[in-house]
């Protein structure tokens, strides 16, 4: 295997009317390779993920997203204005038609947490672009639960803790070693092995003139993707006719009930598993698991001829 391709992904832009998405890309370097588009949580970027995707270039060709307000993407991202998920489910798709036109081929949609959902809705939208989707504990929360969300946020009350946490976020550290050392242990990131709080740091902070370290990611905007509920995630599983496979935490899972069985349902011959010992962090925990769930996955295409 190439260790240059393994290690070093390439930055890429994708143009749209209103900026660009950037993303990394790894395995671009010989034909034939299965398309693989990987999404990331809400606050993270493609590189916090490098060391999942990274070692799958000797099969895939990668593309990891910063989606729109997160790493190096440039488009609008309003906190004011944002009220659900299709923003990124539409980005999505757009990412998916480039990648189709670019490799000839339907590609696999992977995802954790918010990326998990995205993919779930574009590929509920647009299967004629997507042969499969591999789910990394996605959010995916009961009609009830999303409606008290969504009333609280209509009549302006606090309730939701992540969201009212991720606003107090500190953005700005004299370093990024200072940055790193605050986050390694602690917090959101107590299970997270240090080189993954590294590779977070490296791909969502600027360098800003003063030399300090700034989060790509404004809190503001990582508070409103938690409290943006109006997207309907029940109808788009619904709605969805692509195979895939699931690994979900055992605990603080954000695919709630009664998602893992309609998800079943959908596709009885679907890997779901819930992953013992994992956190919503699952990623970053058990990476060659991921890792190798995606390779069974598309191992599992390949025998049915998909």
């Amino acid at each position: 295997m190439n260790s240059v391709v393994r290690e070093t992904p390439a930055r890429r832009q994708l143009p749209l009317p209103e900026g660009t998405i950037s993303y990394l890309e790894w395995g671009y370097d010989e034909p034939g390779k299965t398309p693989l588009h990987f999404a990331h949580a809400n606050g993270f970027n493609a590189m916090t993920y490098r060391r999942v995707l990274a070692p799958l270039a000797d099969q895939f060709h990668v593309r990891a997203w910063d989606a729109r307000g997160h790493g190096a993407t440039t488009l609008t991202a309003d906190p004011g204005n944002h009220r659900n998920w299709y923003v990124y489910r539409d980005d999505l798709i757009a990412m998916a038609e480039d990648f189709v036109k670019v490799t000839g081929r339907k590609i696999i949609l992977a995802g954790h947490s918010m990326g998990g959902a995205a993919s779930v809705m574009a590929a509920a939208a647009r299967p004629d672009l997507v042969r499969g989707l591999v789910l990394v504990d996605p959010v995916m929360i009961p009609s009830s639960a999303r409606h008290v969300m969504l009333l609280s946020q209509l009549f302006g009350l606090k309730g939701n803790p992540l969201a009212d946490g991720a606003e107090k976020r500190r953005a700005v550290f004299p370093d990024r070693e200072t940055m790193v050392e605050r986050y390694a242990g602690r917090g959101a990131f107590r299970t997270w092995p240090r080189e993954f709080v590294e590779d977070y740091v490296q791909g969502g902070t600027k360098i800003r003139d003063d030399g300090q370290a700034e989060l790509l990611c404004a809190p503001a905007w990582e508070a409103a993707n938690f409290r943006a509920q109006g997207h309907n995630i029940t109808k788009s599983v619904r709605n969805l006719h692509v195979p895939f496979a699931m690994l979900y935490a055992e605990h603080g899972s954000t695919c709630r009930p009664p998602f893992p069985m309609l998800l079943k349902r959908r596709d009885p011959k679907a890997q779901v598993t819930q992953i013992r010992g994992a956190t919503h962090f699952l990623p970053m925990e058990f990476p060659k698991l991921v890792a190798d769930e995606i390779r069974a996955f598309r191992d599992r295409l390949e025998a049915e001829g998909r």
